[in-house]
């Protein structure tokens, strides 16, 4: 016999890497604000000028869950140079960990040298594309790349590391390299280390759980699953084997460590499949929390329903709606491999993901 536990009432806090940054992921209404330093040098083939801190911020602005517009400022001072850089952008998320930008920059260079572009001032309008990725390291790292091609022969590049302190602040460092044309047989260089925080409100970063875990009250699941009074957590009759085969198809399984409620940090990629399938279809997903035989039942009963929220966590966090996620378990009962061996037990601590068509 199965064992509903809930149609999921309420998303729990975003997880907190969710909208690191930069964004690959956007909600409407968000906005981030970003500010830092970037330690500037300048070269070219014939010319190199020392580093100097330049102050680099932004604004993005989430038009939907899929896009958002940014500006970006990046001062290009060197020692004895001057420059800044000024980015209009597009951004459009294809992947939670992957978006595409597309926009214009204008970059000012002054006071080289006569002799290096064969003028003091020089001034690029770029059209520009561009992609940044970020992976996962654990909840609160992660590791970032940019990269871009513009007009004027003008490259940029960007790669370091992110650290959550919150839910809607992050500290961020890495290195950057900008190349673009000076003259048209010279092109220039600017590179250096670069470090700041970003802040995220509104939209998105503001979404609290209508309930908390506090609220859930597991106390409405009786030993039947049957409906109870319960004023936080709507509980569903508990579905009797039949012949008659239900439409639900196995869509993958997320897997967790030994009595942990959090995704193993090499789930990502099913997590963001199961995120991208019940976005795109809008069909029902029905989440069927499962545990080793470790522990009692009583407790594998509540580490199975843990195990289901935050999978369902991620999924909201991430745009699903909640009214498409049902959430069942299992618990101990009916493992899908043996509890003798750790290997087995370590296959049977997992959420089962059905896709209800």
């Amino acid at each position: 016999m199965k064992k509903t536990a809930a149609v999921l009432a309420a998303a729990m806090a975003l997880t907190i890497s969710v909208y690191a940054s930069p964004q690959t992921e956007f909600a409407k209404g968000q906005w981030e604000i970003n500010a830092g330093m970037w330690n500037t040098k300048a070269k070219t083939r014939t010319y190199k000028d020392n580093g100097a801190w330049n102050f680099n911020g932004g604004v993005t602005y989430g038009l939907n869950d899929k896009a958002a517009a940014q500006f970006q400022y990046y001062g290009l001072n060197s020692d004895d140079t001057d420059g800044r850089s000024h980015e209009l952008n597009l951004l459009y998320s294809v992947h939670p960990q992957v978006a595409l930008y597309t926009g214009y920059n204008h970059i000012t260079m002054s006071d080289f040298p006569t002799g290096v572009f064969g003028a003091e001032k020089r001034e690029n309008d770029i059209a520009q594309l561009g992609i940044i990725a970020r992976q996962p390291i654990n909840e609160v790292l992660d590791l970032y790349a940019k990269g871009a091609l513009g007009s004027r022969n003008t490259s940029i590049w960007e790669a370091g590391v992110n650290f959550a302190l919150d839910e809607n602040i992050d500290l961020n460092a890495g290195y950057r390299y900008l190349n673009t044309e000076g003259s048209r047989n010279k092109n220039v260089s600017y590179q250096g280390w670069l470090a700041g925080v970003s802040y995220r409100f509104g939209g998105g970063s503001d979404r609290k759980a209508a309930y908390s875990e506090d609220d859930i009250d597991y106390s409405a699941l009786d030993n039947k699953g049957n409906k109870k009074e319960a004023d936080t957590v709507t509980i569903t009759p508990a579905e009797e084997e039949t012949a008659v085969p239900e439409n639900d198809y196995y869509f993958n399984s997320i897997h967790f460590g030994n009595d942990s409620d959090t995704p193993r940090t090499d789930q990502t990629a099913n997590l963001d499949a199961f995120v991208k399938a019940a976005k795109e279809t809008g069909h029902t997903f029905k989440l069927v929390g499962r545990t080793d035989s470790n522990g009692s039942k009583e407790y594998n009963d509540d580490l199975a329903i843990r195990r289901v929220k935050k999978v369902a966590d991620y999924a909201v966090a991430h745009g699903v709606d909640l009214s498409h996620l049902v959430g069942m378990y299992k618990g101990e009962e009916a493992p899908v491999d043996t509890n003798d061996t750790e290997a087995g037990r370590a296959n049977n601590r997992r959420v089962d993901i059905f896709e209800h068509k």
